[in-house]
């Protein structure tokens, strides 16, 4: 989770956005020995987590499944739409609400990213965010997966009460669900960057310039669809993954994505350094507060040269020593 310290001057270019954004000249980017092994961690941290969650919850699921149809008649397709409900809405308030509450008892100030007052969102955006979220977890959420099952179902999903496929293959499904979220997460997302589609489509996740966890799946309905939901549960729809496993795979990526959109920079934790924080926080932070680049994972901007305002900003070290820099000098001037 570690990156390069060195420090440049930044840019304040946070009302643009551009499908290629560029710098003259263009900086050096890193070298491929430098992005490859974060990539790399954050592969095998995704399959490691993912085999170990699901031999963990595989017994209680099968107890539980078994429970409610026996006891209350629970169909395979309402089970389905519970175990989607929950994986998305408990990641959704765990995250958030643990984030929500070391930051109510002072556990994690030290790691929060400083905000310029036009980038803390104002109160009424907070009450657009939480109507919305409150619409989609308990409204919106439970109907497309009650209804996502006959899709799944065609595509060859199994039934519930089947059994997990080994463990080896639980390991390869996440690697493979990682990399096409990778590719398809950062091709929809510059898509939604052009010219053609930002201001209709993607511009309402941006007015959380300064973001918040919560505010992860602040989006038009259209980028919902295209940039989320697509990228991320698309392949174990379409080779039929076990509900538990598209579970199991969903509060992988809800979890990230609620991480880098919090901002709070876990990287250097204990969590960060053994993996339970996917870390990253700041790549996507200067995403918002920049609006230049940084459309994705790092590799997949470093493969596609979208991270000249990074890369010239200093990456992490020079981002997170401005953002610092900035809250000492309004500590000052408070004084």
């Amino acid at each position: 989770c570690s990156s390069s310290t060195a420090t440049f001057p930044m840019i304040n270019v946070a009302d643009n956005s551009s499908f290629s954004p560029r710098v003259s000249p263009r900086p050096a980017y890193p070298s491929f020995t430098a992005v490859a092994p974060r990539a790399g961690w954050n592969y095998f941290r995704d399959m490691a987590i993912g085999v170990a969650l699901a031999a963990l919850v595989a017994g209680p699921y099968e107890a539980l499944r078994s429970s409610l149809e026996g006891s209350f008649g629970v169909s395979d397709r309402a089970f389905y739409a519970l175990t989607i409900v929950v994986a998305h809405s408990g990641s959704f308030l765990i995250f958030n609400g643990g984030v929500a509450l070391g930051e109510a008892l002072g556990w994690v100030q030290q790691f929060k990213i400083y905000r310029k007052p036009a980038e803390v969102p104002e109160p009424s955006l907070f009450k657009k965010l939480y109507f919305e979220a409150a619409i989609n977890h308990c409204v919106t959420s439970p109907l497309a997966s009650y209804g996502l099952y006959f899709l799944a179902r065609n595509l060859g999903m199994p039934l519930a009460s089947e059994q997990l496929p080994p463990l080896f293959d639980v390991a390869k499904l996440m690697f493979f669900a990682h990399a096409f979220n990778d590719i398809g997460f950062y091709c929809t997302h510059r898509l939604l960057h052009s010219k053609a589609l930002y201001k209709t489509f993607h511009k309402q996740h941006h007015t959380f310039r300064g973001s918040v966890g919560a505010a992860a799946e602040f989006a038009h309905p259209v980028e919902v669809l295209l940039s989320n939901q697509i990228p991320t549960l698309g392949l174990l729809l379409a080779i039929g993954a076990h509900p538990l496993l598209q579970a199991t795979w969903l509060v992988l990526r809800l979890t990230q994505t609620y991480e880098v959109h919090s901002g709070y920079a876990f990287d250097s934790t204990l969590a960060g350094s053994v993996g339970l924080a996917a870390c990253g926080a700041a790549f996507h932070d200067h995403h918002h507060s920049a609006n230049m680049g940084n459309f994705g994972a790092e590799h997949m901007d470093w493969l596609f040269g979208t991270m000249d305002h990074w890369v010239r900003d200093g990456g992490e070290g020079g981002y997170l020593a401005k953002r610092r820099a900035d809250a000492a000098k309004a500590a000052d001037k408070s004084q």
